[in-house]
């Protein structure tokens, strides 16, 4: 999957009509297009110059959009919802996530052509695991707004039909061409204790200078098992007042993973980084 980034001279533009001329003009016309094609019924479009293919909603849908530049990406600035369950919260777990090697957001406009007929999409993200595999995935808030018979409303989760049957041909074409790709519930990312901790260890690995010498002092702290943050704490004990951002920044650089379901605290669970969420291992 790594050709689909770097290979860009070896794939002229072929784009369907059904995708919106205005999106590939926006793009600097088809010229600054490529397609790579994954198989007879899966396409992929990007741009020559490697940059977004969609543009920010801008307060359209109700919802702001901001910036920031990716410690994990190419060091061009992600554009972000800004709303509650958005892609905020889901871009900053992949930054701290210690199996997401890299990631780029909607840089990829997705063709099929199956028994169906023609379908497009753009992709939230394309992800690269600490295993050098690769996913493409789609972040959706799993939460539907359903009408009670009464007249009141409730939040359920799940995916409106329609929708869930467009992920799911998308999904199946990709695993037909021997790719991956996965739809992220960014209404877990979301949740208050762990928006809290994605907060917590993005300003550690930001606010703190974690380089080699802090890599050999934490690792011998790794080969063994039950770990706490506590105790990996221990080898930052001369370290200021707080040794346990230490041990979150260490994170935040992919070398360990810090349970991130309940508060993090001393208590908290270490261990090595586990394999991607898109992983079958």
């Amino acid at each position: 999957m790594y050709h689909v980034i770097t290979d860009a001279d070896r794939y002229p533009a072929d784009i369907g009509s059904i995708i919106p001329r205005s999106m590939i003009v926006r793009g600097g016309g088809a010229k600054n297009f490529i397609t790579i094609k994954l198989s007879d019924e899966l396409k992929l479009h990007r741009r020559a110059d490697f940059g977004r293919v969609r543009q920010p909603v801008n307060g359209r849908r109700g919802f702001k959009t901001a910036k920031f530049h990716s410690l994990k990406g190419d060091g061009k600035p992600l554009v972000m919802c800004e709303s509650w369950v958005g892609e905020r919260w889901m871009n900053g777990y992949f930054e701290i996530c210690p199996s997401i090697a890299a990631y780029w957001d909607q840089r990829f406009i997705v063709e099929i052509h199956d028994d169906a007929g023609p379908c497009w999409t753009v992709p939230d993200t394309l992800l690269k695991g600490n295993d050098g595999t690769f996913a493409f995935s789609e972040g959706k808030t799993c939460l539907v707004l359903t009408v009670l018979p009464d007249g009141s409303k409730k939040l359920e989760y799940g995916l409106p039909t329609t929708t869930h049957a467009k992920l799911l041909r998308i999904q199946n074409a990709f695993d037909r061409a021997g790719h991956v790709y996965q739809v992220f519930d960014q209404a877990w990312c979301a949740h208050p204790i762990r928006v809290a901790n994605i907060k917590t260890v993005l300003s550690a690995v930001r606010k703190l200078p974690f380089g080699g010498a802090e890599r050999l002092a934490i690792e011998p702290s790794l080969t063994r098992n039950d770990l706490t943050v506590g105790e990996c704490a221990r080898a930052f004990a001369d370290r200021g007042d707080c040794p346990e951002e230490w041990v979150c920044a260490a994170m935040g650089r992919g070398l360990l993973e810090i349970d991130i379901d309940r508060p993090i605290d001393r208590a908290s669970r270490v261990s090595r980084p586990s394999a991607p969420f898109w992983s079958s291992k």
